[in-house]
């Protein structure tokens, strides 16, 4: 009896042994919070190909994320090897970090969908357009740390309308990752313009965009979000105001970058556009001019 239970406790022994992590392998908790980071990545470079159009880009923001996470990708790949080796435990983090990354994507589906239902919007050459709370807490630590925002348009929206995002920030991160602001105009069947940035500063923090001059808007969106850091740090936001103001002569064009989202539609307006400008060049009337008893035909 006793040479059984010997032998079971070495056995039990020899087991935990093959299980202890290594020095060079990432904790559990580690693994789970850089997991987490890399997917965001990795939906960040796929839904956003003109502003990671390049393998140097691409390589730079995920190198971003590990040193976020004071590691390497040779001791990340090192990790994974030895968690292929110990799949009930990889498979536990993974269940963890599916979880945690669906419960993110339902709380930004949620703050959506509260403003679905808003009712028409003010008639005015300025006006508020914003309709959720004005104010939001961001937590870099929980799952509040995103606040998204779709407004579909009405007949008060016209076409080069003006809009300014404003947000009041109080302890904005000073190192480190900082947060990111995205602002987007969609436009019936053809083009989204937007701007894409960061919080730079205390206090006002405003962004701009303008619609087309010749399509008609459908939607407005956009979020505000606090990346995850390890210093699991809280900046607030108030004063949340999204200004709509219809384009007058003299004013300023506003800045903004353009994604085609039916390139068939451009390519045919561009097609009928120099169609047009070249039929119109043929009914020129032709002008003679007199210089030095020489008649020259234009």
């Amino acid at each position: 009896m006793k040479r059984i239970i010997t032998i079971s406790l070495l056995l039990i022994a020899l087991l935990s042994a093959c299980r202890k992590q290594p020095d060079y392998v990432l904790s559990d908790k580690a693994m789970e919070e850089l997991l987490i980071d890399i997917h965001k990545t990795e939906a960040v470079i796929s839904l956003n190909p003109t502003k990671y159009p390049s393998l140097d880009k691409k390589r730079a923001l995920r190198e971003a994320v590990y040193m976020r996470h004071n590691t390497t990708k040779a001791e990340f790949d090192s990790s994974m090897v030895w968690y292929g080796q110990h799949l009930d435990t990889y498979m536990d983090i993974y269940e963890r970090v599916i979880n945690r990354l669906e419960a993110e994507n339902e709380e930004v589906k949620k703050l959506i969908a509260q403003d679905n239902s808003q009712t028409l919007t003010r008639a005015g050459d300025t006006i508020d357009i914003w309709k959720q709370t004005n104010h939001h807490i961001f937590n870099s630590d929980k799952g509040d740390n995103v606040l998204a925002f779709s407004i579909t348009t009405d007949e008060n929206f016209k076409p080069s309308d003006h809009f300014l995002f404003q947000i009041y920030v109080t302890n904005a991160p000073k190192t480190g990752v900082k947060p990111q602001i995205y602002l987007a105009i969609r436009h019936n069947q053809q083009t989204v313009h937007y701007n894409y940035g960061t919080v730079e500063r205390e206090g006002w923090n405003i962004f701009k965009i303008q619609s087309d001059s010749a399509a008609n808007l459908s939607e407005i969106y956009g979020y505000i979000a606090m990346p995850p850091r390890h210093d699991r740090h809280i900046m607030y936001v108030d004063s949340i105001s999204l200004m709509r103001i219809h384009d007058k002569p003299g004013m300023p064009r506003k800045s903004y970058k353009v994604i085609d989202t039916n390139p068939d539609i451009s390519k045919k307006k561009a097609e009928t556009k120099r169609n047009t400008t070249a039929t119109s060049r043929r009914n020129l009337p032709q002008v003679t001019k007199k210089v030095s008893n020489q008649t020259i035909r234009e």
